[in-house]
């Protein structure tokens, strides 16, 4: 009787797996973990599984004979008080990863598994359901195709963050050596957020001159310097209902991080020439190659604005940790 009591707390998860032999092993040593699980082999069988006794967690594979388990995955975060799920999968990518976290998975795993860490997982999972209650969906786009190379434990916390993030509105910084792919990073979070429909703006700091670089960035009136024969907007008001991408933001110049500072503070900005503030609605995400604290503790960038664009960071491996 005492032993029907324990099993009756133990926390339940789903297993959904379609290898059978794959699923017997798993199950079995969730169950040495101390688990409940129930199996399904497909999504049909989960469907039905997850319409009866409720279940603590859901570890789902992805590739399963009757359709995409994204799916299942997409249905469980439209639901009020759903079970987290952890997506394990042998086909890791980049925009896999991204997608889950972004459907609303606790976590992305990749075969061959790690039984304890995949008990740890799944406890943190179960043990952040109870907190919250409920979980919901950001709707946005899906990015097409596989534009970011990288299958190894570094990339794939990339992505997981990229996923996390991609669904606030959120200033992000990334940070990595050249040609880690921070633009394609940046490109993601546009892709996988609310804001997808609206324009991705890249800017490369270093690449404008100085004199120009104001302009570029917040517009300019007619006649407020020499050959402006015309009013243009900026940047900043042409990602209006998108993203703004600030590649090498550590080049800027004091006057240019003043007004930059100003703009995110006030969500507004004023074209050269004129003093009247114009509302902008552009996502920030700012790069760099350099160490930006670095350059915070040396004074050559402004500290206020490193914390501003510093909401949420992202660091890149290099190249040579990623073969």
């Amino acid at each position: 009787m005492k032993r029907e009591s324990a099993a009756l707390k133990r926390d339940s998860v789903l297993l959904v797996e379609d290898d059978a032999s794959a699923r017997e092993a798993l199950s079995e040593l969730l169950r040495d973990d101390g688990f409940a699980v129930r199996e399904a082999a497909t999504l049909a069988d989960a469907r039905a599984a997850l319409a009866g006794e409720a279940v603590d967690a859901v570890l789902l594979d992805l590739r399963l004979p009757d359709g995409d388990g994204a799916l299942l995955l997409e249905e469980l975060a439209l639901r009020r008080g759903a079970p987290p799920t952890i997506v394990v999968t042998a086909y890791g990518s980049g925009s896999r990863a991204i997608a889950a976290m972004r459907a609303g998975a606790f976590d992305y795993v990749q075969k061959p598994l790690d039984p304890a860490a995949l008990a740890e997982t799944l406890r943190a999972a179960i043990a952040r359901g109870r907190r919250t209650g409920a979980r919901t969906f950001a709707s946005g786009t899906r990015a097409d195709g596989e534009r970011i190379v990288g299958s190894g434990p570094a990339m794939q916390r990339v992505f997981k963050l990229v996923g996390r993030v991609a669904a606030s509105d959120a200033t992000v910084l990334l940070l990595g050596e050249s040609g880690t792919g921070k633009e394609l990073i940046a490109r993601a979070i546009h892709d996988y957020s609310p804001r997808a429909s609206g324009p991705f703006i890249a800017v490369n700091c270093a690449a404008v001159p100085e004199p120009l670089l104001e302009a570029e960035l917040f517009g300019a009136e007619k006649g407020a310097y020499t050959g402006a024969v015309a009013s243009r907007p900026g940047r900043f008001e042409a990602a209006r209902g998108g993203t703004l991408f600030l590649d090498e933001i550590a080049e800027l110049a004091p006057a240019t991080q003043a007004k930059l500072l100003r703009a995110l503070q006030e969500r507004s900005v004023e074209r050269l020439g004129s003093n009247k503030p114009v509302a902008i609605d552009a996502r920030i995400v700012a790069a760099t190659n350099r160490r930006l604290n670095e350059d915070v503790a040396t004074g050559r960038f402004r500290e206020d604005l490193f914390y501003r664009l510093s909401v949420v960071t992202v660091e890149l491996p290099p190249l040579r940790e990623r073969p």
